[in-house]
C-alpha cells in the first residue's frame, strides 16, 4: 500500500510496460523488485519518497538481499533505464553522516498514457515512449534531450535484444531435443502414456496397470512431472531407462542384457557449442587482449578455453565483466605476477591451461565486483580486501605481542627459497623495485612487464 499523497489514495500505481518488459537486466537481479517496491514508499501524486523515508537497510530487508544488491538494483534503475533518480541525502547538521535516499520515480507519464514531463531522462522516452499513442519520440528527444543519441541509443538496444533472442532460441533448442530423447526410448521421465511395442510396465513413471510409482489414475505424476520439466540431458546417465529398468512385479533374471532404450555413460562431458551471442562474447575478449597473451590463444581454440571464457565474463550475472574489465583486472595481473617470467625464460608448454588458470576468478572477499583485490567498476582498491588485510595485520600484531611470539593458528614464516637457475634483480623503472628475473627483455632493460608496457605506451625507447 503506498502513501496517500494529495489525493488520499491508499494503494499504489506502476507502469505495466516496466511490469512486463522481458529486459534480462530487469528480472535477473532485483531491479524490477525495487521499482515496485519502492511505488510503496513513494506518494501517488509526487512520485517521489520524501515522506516514505526508506533507508537501504529496510530495502534490503524487504527484498531479501544485501545493501549493495539494493545499490547496483537502483545503479541500473537510474543509469540504464532512467526509471528512477536517486537523491542521496546527509543528517541535517552531520555532514559525514548519511540520510535516508531520497528516490523520485519517472512512471507517472507511463502509467497515465501522457507526453512525458520535459526533465524525463531519455533513455526512458527511448524504452518505453512507444506505448504511449501518438508520442512522437525522435522529436520529444530532439526538442528535450538534444545531446542524446537516440540512434546509438536504439542500435545498442537492438543488440541486447537480438543476443536475448538467441539465448532463448538456444533454450528452445534444448527443449526440443531433450523432447526428441524423451521420445525416442521412454526415459525415466517419459510421458505417461506407454508407446507401442513397449512392454506392459511401460516406464517407471507409467500408469497405474503397470508402473511402480505413478497414481492410480494413470498419468498424474508423469504429466506432472512433465509440466514442470525434466533434468538436462547429463542426468539421463544417472538412471537407466524404462525399457532396460526391471519391471517392479517380477524378479529379474540376472541377465545383463541391454535394452534398445539404454546407452552407455560417458565420464567426460564435452563442453556445448558457444551460440552466436557467445561467440560474439569471446571475439570480443580476444580483440582486447595484449600482443603477449594473444599469442598464447591457439587459432582453433579448444572448446573448453572458448567456454571458460563465456563463463568468465558471466553475462547478466552478479560478476557480469566487460572485455576490457576482464583483460586489465584478472587476466593482466595474474600474467604479470605468475607467468610472464616463465614465458621470458622460454615458450609455455601448455599455453591454453595457463589461460584456463588466468580466467579463473579468485573470490577472496567475495564481493562480485572484486578482480585481485581491485574493484572493477571504479579501479579503486576493493574495500572489503583492503579491510580483511587490515584484520590480518592486527592478527599478526596482537600474536606478536603474545609471550610465545605467535598465535596459535597461525603458521611460522617460511624461510626463503634458494635462487635456482636465473639470477634475479630489481626493476629499474622508477620507484616500482618489483623483484625481477633477469631473463629475456629483463636482460636488456632491466623492467618488469606492468613498466615495459608503460614505457611502450609513452613511447619511451629504453
Amino acid at each position: 500500500m503506498s502513501r496517500p499523497g494529495a489525493t488520499g489514495l491508499r494503494f499504489g500505481m506502476f507502469a505495466v510496460c516496466v511490469t512486463r518488459d522481458p529486459d534480462p537486466g530487469l528480472n535477473k537481479g532485483k531491479a524490477k523488485p525495487l521499482y515496485d517496491l519502492l511505488v510503496s514508499f513513494a506518494d501517488v501524486s509526487s512520485r517521489d519518497t520524501e515522506k516514505g523515508y526508506p533507508y537501504r537497510e529496510a530495502l534490503a530487508a524487504c527484498l531479501d538481499c544485501t545493501k549493495q544488491t539494493v545499490d547496483r538494483a537502483a545503479d541500473y534503475l537510474e543509469k540504464v533505464v532512467g526509471l528512477v533518480t536517486v537523491h542521496r541525502r546527509k543528517v541535517e547538521g552531520k555532514p559525514d553522516e548519511n540520510d535516508a535516499n531520497l528516490y523520485e520515480i519517472h512512471d507517472a507519464w507511463l502509467i497515465h498514457g501522457v507526453e512525458p514531463p520535459a526533465k524525463t531522462p531519455p533513455q526512458l522516452v527511448a524504452r518505453y515512449g512507444h506505448t504511449v499513442p501518438g508520442l512522437d519520440v525522435a522529436a520529444w528527444i530532439g526538442e528535450h534531450a538534444p545531446s542524446f543519441d537516440l540512434s546509438a541509443w536504439r542500435a545498442a538496444y537492438e543488440v541486447e535484444l537480438r543476443a536475448q533472442e538467441s539465448r532463448r532460441e538456444e533454450q528452445r533448442r534444448k527443449e526440443r531435443a531433450r523432447r526428441k530423447r524423451s521420445q525416442k526410448g521412454g526415459g525415466v521421465m517419459d510421458d505417461a502414456t506407454p508407446k507401442k511395442g513397449d512392454s506392459e510396465g511401460g516406464s517407471v513413471m507409467c500408469d497405474a496397470t503397470g508402473g511402480v510409482t505413478e497414481d492410480a489414475t494413470g498419468g498424474g505424476m508423469g504429466d506432472a512431472l512433465s509440466r514442470a520439466g525434466s533434468p538436462e540431458p547429463s542426468s539421463r546417465d544417472d538412471a537407466p531407462s524404462a525399457r532396460s529398468a526391471p519391471d517392479g512385479r517380477r524378479p529379474t533374471t540376472g541377465s545383463r542384457e541391454r535394452g534398445s532404450g539404454g546407452s552407455a555413460a560417458s565420464s567426460k562431458t564435452k563442453p556445448s557449442p558457444l551460440t552466436p551471442a557467445e561467440k560474439a562474447l569471446y571475439a570480443g575478449v580476444l580483440a582486447a587482449l595484449p600482443p603477449e597473451l594473444a599469442a598464447l590463444v591457439p587459432k582453433n581454440a579448444p572448446r573448453e578455453l572458448q567456454r571458460a571464457v563465456v563463463d568468465a565474463l558471466d553475462h547478466d550475472g552478479p560478476a557480469e565483466r566487460t572485455a576490457q574489465q576482464l583483460v586489465t583486472y584478472r587476466l593482466l595481473p595474474k600474467w604479470d605476477k605468475y607467468y610472464s617470467s616463465r614465458d621470458q625464460a622460454g615458450a609455455l608448454v601448455r599455453p591454453v591451461g595457463v589461460l584456463r588458470a588466468m580466467l579463473k576468478r579468485n573470490a577472496e572477499c567475495g564481493d562480485p565486483r572484486c578482480d585481485e583485490r581491485v574493484n572493477v567498476d571504479d579501479g579503486e582498491v576493493c574495500a572489503s580486501c583492503a579491510m580483511k588485510a587490515t584484520d590480518r595485520r592486527a592478527d599478526r600484531e596482537r600474536a606478536e605481542q603474545q609471550p610465545g611470539g605467535r598465535a596459535p593458528g597461525i603458521p611460522s614464516p617460511r624461510p626463503p627459497a634458494p635462487v635456482v637457475g636465473a639470477e634475479r634483480g630489481t626493476c629499474r623503472g622508477g620507484d616500482c623495485g618489483t623483484r625481477i628475473l633477469l631473463v629475456g627483455p629483463a636482460l636488456k632493460d632491466g623492467l618488469c612487464p606492468a613498466c615495459r608496457r608503460e614505457r611502450e605506451r609513452e613511447g619511451v625507447c629504453v
